[in-house]
């Protein structure tokens, strides 16, 4: 590694730590609303930019423009859809939950709520974020472990402690604020790719994506079949509101801002970022299409590989440090989220609050930590477990969904009592009928979420009869 390329890595992790230790020392009481909801602190940019941060993992980064280079550009038709799912959330979900509890799982249990359920939720909840984010750290680390010459394990480690310990100093204060720097460093990152792949190529910007789009690499849309754009659509839209509506993760950047309609507004505009971010990535993928038409890819290369290996095999020192920190600002982005999101859950849904909120942070901390590392480094090892790890919250999305739709928005006519019973019956129907999807009908994989959502929605209209919820529990 280069002296640029280190000392450019080094004074991104340094200026991390010290936005952390900054948010650390203005906050102004340390209890729980402080450390998991930012004191309800953050501001629209803050919260913008963290959403966004959260969505881009190592997967967005490399593995976005990889899809561009196989296929086009109709992985933006998720993004479409999810501005319908955006709005619904803005409009429907966040009145619900802004003010009503730490996390979503605790307004899930005040109608018709038992503590047992509610820890269940938190865990069913817990174990899927586990699995999927440990999955994106190790991938995240495949670049940053070869650029640095140090194993993969070794790189998932030092990854994990890094982010580990800018969470633990300042909460979701300082992880809504290292992400606005973070998503800065990618959209960098990004837009150095849009200007030096074409400069490799000895060819214009503008020449090499017509030359995409005369290779059919920016369809978005073929009219000539709609049908995958309209599930494209269609799965964006429920998906979205599975994971931005209902996901600790995402939603705890909503109510953590300063007001209802700051959040409404931030979740909203999202959605057009989010396209955004995507078109940046995509077209990276566009250009190494047209770059490799005339530099041929040896036989056997792996498309997943391609813009990593563009990096290491082209980009100048540097840009090459640049771009490594790119990648590791996606992963940490994703990875400090998550920590501060399943520490709120632990917290507050699954464990007893017997200590302080500082003793229970540190421990919850560094026990989420812990087991995205093992994750990872199972991950690793097994490219089953990273499949799995891909795919987990297209299985389990809509269960969630499901059981926030009966006990928030429909409790008048699902009056089902949140019970460790209901919960489990609720995503055992609903993973069934995604199994069922998968291994029978073969329908497209975008509607997974839907009939997730519909067994799990009428397993528990069925418990609520069988069950009927007897009293309220605030």
């Amino acid at each position: 590694m280069h002296l640029i390329d280190a000392t450019i890595l080094v004074l991104y992790i340094t200026g991390v730590f010290i936005l952390a230790w900054w948010s650390q020392r203005s906050r102004q009481v340390n209890d729980a609303e402080s450390v998991y909801l930012a004191s309800k602190s953050l501001t629209p940019l803050e919260s913008l930019c963290s959403i966004i941060a959260t969505e881009v993992s190592a997967l967005t980064f490399l593995g976005i423009p990889a899809l561009a280079f196989e296929s086009n550009f109709s992985f933006v038709q998720i993004y479409i859809g999810a501005i319908g799912g955006r709005l619904l959330i803005a409009s429907l979900f966040l009145p619900k939950v802004y003010d009503s509890g730490l996390t979503v799982y605790e307004v899930m249990a005040k109608q018709y709520g038992l503590p047992s359920g509610q820890r269940m939720v938190g865990v069913m909840y817990g174990l899927s974020k586990l699995l999927a984010v440990g999955v994106r750290l190790f991938s995240g680390c495949i670049l940053v472990s070869a650029f640095l010459e140090v194993s993969i394990i070794t790189g998932i480690v030092l990854v994990t402690i890094l982010t580990f310990l800018y969470t633990l100093i300042g909460g979701l204060k300082a992880v809504a604020r290292t992400d606005v720097v973070q998503m800065a460093l990618f959209i960098i990152g990004g837009l150095v790719a849009h200007y030096l792949i074409p400069s490799i190529a000895e060819q214009s910007w503008s020449e090499m994506m017509q030359t995409a789009y005369r290779l059919d690499k920016t369809v978005i849309v073929d009219w000539s079949d709609p049908t995958p754009f309209i599930f494209g659509v269609l799965g964006g839209f429920l998906f979205d509101m599975a994971t931005h509506g209902v996901d600790q993760d995402f939603v705890q950047r909503l109510t953590a801002g300063k007001s209802l309609r700051q959040g409404q507004w931030v979740i909203f505009f999202s959605s057009f970022l989010s396209i955004a971010m995507g078109l940046l990535f995509l077209s990276i993928g566009a250009l190494l299409f047209v770059y490799h038409q005339a530099h041929p890819l040896p036989e056997g290369f792996n498309p997943d590989h391609i813009f990593s290996s563009f990096i290491v095999e082209h980009f100048p020192v540097g840009l090459q440090g640049l771009m490594v920190a790119g990648i590791l600002a996606a992963t940490m982005s994703t990875l400090d989220s998550t920590i501060n999101a399943l520490s709120a859950t632990l917290y507050n849904d699954i464990l007893p609050k017997k200590d302080t909120e500082t003793t229970s942070h540190i421990r919850h901390t560094l026990w989420i930590s812990l087991a995205l590392l093992i994750v990872a480094i199972m991950a690793s090892n097994s490219d089953g477990m990273l499949m799995l790890g891909l795919k987990i919250q297209s299985w389990t999305g809509g269960s969630l969904l499901g059981l926030f739709v009966a006990t928030v928005l429909l409790p008048r006519f699902i009056p089902v009592q949140l019970t460790v019973g209901s919960v489990l019956t609720a995503y055992t129907c609903g993973t069934l009928m995604v199994a069922f999807n998968q291994f029978i009908l073969g329908w497209n994989w975008n509607l997974n979420v839907y009939l997730g959502f519909l067994g799990s929605l009428l397993s528990l209209w069925i418990w609520s009869h069988r069950y009927p919820a007897e009293k309220e529990h605030t």
